[in-house]
């Protein structure tokens, strides 16, 4: 049974596709597809980058897309040497990531910071607005004052 990465170069060469061809469709650097086609994993990003770069490399070159996928996930797991558990280390870290606080934080702490920001506007709102209110009432009873202050001067 061919490998992973010999089923990419086939598809591709059956359908005399170029690797230049491929890269310039997908934006994807040649480097990247020829360690695809080698299967050395090791030059990759990992995880959702790799995936997606598979991804596109099998629609440009006419092939199911969620079956390269799968075959990669599978070589991936054959090289890690885990038997036949597909594991992707990108996919690995991913979920650590979700588990351990790292900058950004997590969900929750995301929404502890956003509530304490909505809170703080209001607070400042509302400091403007008494401030407001006090600079007008002052001024309203500075004017109130002097015109009374001119109006007793004025009568005789």
């Amino acid at each position: 049974m061919p490998s992973f990465g010999e089923t990419l170069r086939r598809q591709r060469e059956l359908r005399q596709i170029s690797l230049r061809e491929v890269s310039e469709a997908t934006k994807i650097n040649i480097r990247y597809l020829e360690a695809l086609e080698r299967n050395d994993f090791t030059h990759l990003p990992g995880g959702a980058f790799t995936r997606g770069y598979i991804r596109s490399f099998a629609r440009v070159i006419g092939v199911d897309e969620t079956e390269m996928v799968d075959a990669y996930l599978y070589e991936l797991s054959q090289q890690d040497g885990a038997g036949d558990c597909p594991v992707d280390r990108g996919a690995q870290t991913e979920t650590l990531a979700r588990h351990f606080s790292l900058p950004g934080g997590n969900e929750e702490e995301r929404r502890r910071r956003a509530r304490l920001l909505v809170i703080t506007a209001l607070a400042l709102l509302l400091l403007a607005v008494v401030a407001g209110g006090g600079w007008g009432l002052h001024t309203w009873l500075e004017r109130s004052e002097s015109g009374t202050q001119v109006q007793e001067t004025l009568t005789p």
